[in-house]
């Protein structure tokens, strides 16, 4: 991925918002630039703000800043009347020379950033506890991040395995108000590995392909059913700007694969899945294998053609599809999709994270996710993530 790709990832992100200069921390931080990320009003002459200092500027909004060790992060009290007057709570370096900082969370009472490199790489959330009124920092701490590593489906409803690498915890869904919580557990159970799937006579299965790569392909005994290929005329045809990232569209090489699946009345739903960096490319779609006619069945709109599917639910109504794309130096999310089963309408939704799984519970649809929970409730996608205490204790926020 490039630098101009991964600010346009970063852009996805929603990582940064309009940034507005600040001059008295440039002359505070002694650092040549100066911009507020983010404010909060504190009284009729006060505001709270978060701005950065860095030795040369951020690329215009919304494109992020980097946080570096020879930057400089400001917790600052901001006369509103008169911006030349700053009240630091704290002034802080950045935790490496690798990080786009993201803002999780931003009270009155404290903040959170969680740091993503410019390949990817995740790092330590950041947080500050701060006390407004006496003017100081309180704490300063670190943690690493919690991703979704899958769903357990019980009576109650869904329940959420969180992993930071090193430990596991159990969220659930309130019964009443539908807010994911951490909930003790003695031992969180791993859950199900469905890359091996049997339905009827047939069966996903765990192959290599010619890079030794591990593939799954639906097969019967010793016969192997591969997943239809998008020709070269159709590639061009649904990715036109793609075909122009190559001196010779010919050597594009497509390598469509089976991705996440779901078994619904006999028939294995699945989304595609491919690689699209350094000659390799595929079109995007979803679609079901039929045993019936041992055959599949494919579907492609056109908002799908560019992503691949990292997660999906089968529902009698609708085919709900989480898409991102898989790049040389990460992945980067593009979007939930509904296709309604009936009109073949597709309705699209935003969102800055990659879903790794998605249940429904009640009227809304719930995603495990690389770095939280999110859930789509009357049209409006709430993100939350695991937040520590300076105690050790571990609890579900909204972003």
């Amino acid at each position: 991925m490039t630098a101009s790709n991964l600010l346009a990832g970063l852009m996805l992100l929603g990582i940064a918002h309009a940034q507005d200069s600040l001059p008295a921390f440039q002359r505070v931080s002694g650092l040549p630039h100066a911009v507020v990320l983010r404010r909060i009003p504190v009284d009729g002459q006060w505001d709270l703000a978060i701005a950065v200092a860095s030795s040369t500027a951020c690329d215009p909004a919304p494109r992020p800043c980097w946080w570096s060790t020879k930057d400089r992060l400001g917790i600052l009290m901001v006369d509103r009347n008169d911006p030349t007057k700053l009240q630091p709570l704290a002034i802080e370096p950045g935790p490496n020379d690798d990080c786009s900082a993201r803002v999780e969370r931003f009270t009155l009472q404290e903040l959170v950033l969680s740091c993503t490199g410019e390949k990817w790489a995740t790092y330590d959330n950041q947080k500050f506890v701060y006390d407004i009124a006496a003017r100081k920092l309180v704490g300063h701490f670190s943690y690493a991040p919690f991703l979704s590593k899958g769903i357990l489906h019980g009576r109650n409803g869904p329940q959420f395995v969180m992993t930071d690498n090193h430990q596991r915890l159990l969220v659930t869904l309130d019964p009443a108000t539908g807010e994911p919580r951490v909930v003790p557990a003695a031992e969180v159970p791993e859950p199900a590995d469905d890359r091996e799937v049997q339905f009827g006579r047939f069966r996903l299965s765990r192959l290599h392909d010619k890079y030794q790569s591990e593939s799954i392909a639906v097969t019967e005994d010793a016969t192997v059913y591969p997943l239809p290929q998008t020709d070269q005329r159709e590639w061009r045809r649904a990715r036109p700007e793609e075909a122009k990232n190559y001196s010779n569209p010919d050597l594009a090489e497509i390598q469509e694969e089976i991705g996440p699946h779901q078994v619904e009345n006999g028939r294995l739903w699945f989304g595609k899945s491919f690689y699209n960096s350094e000659g390799a490319t595929g079109v995007g779609g979803f679609g079901y294998f039929d045993p019936a006619t041992a055959s599949y069945h494919l579907i492609a709109p056109p908002e799908i053609y560019a992503w691949s599917v990292s997660a999906m639910l089968v529902e009698q109504d609708a085919i709900w599809l989480a898409l991102f794309r898989r790049g040389e130096y990460g992945n980067y999310p593009g979007g939930l999709l509904r296709w309604d089963r009936n009109t073949q309408q597709v309705r699209r939704w935003d969102m800055p994270w990659i879903a790794t799984s998605l249940a429904r519970n009640g009227v809304a649809i719930y995603m495990g996710a690389d770095d939280g929970i999110a859930a789509l409730r009357a049209d409006r996608v709430v993100s939350y993530f695991v937040d520590r205490s300076a105690e050790g204790q571990y609890r579900m926020v909204e972003r």
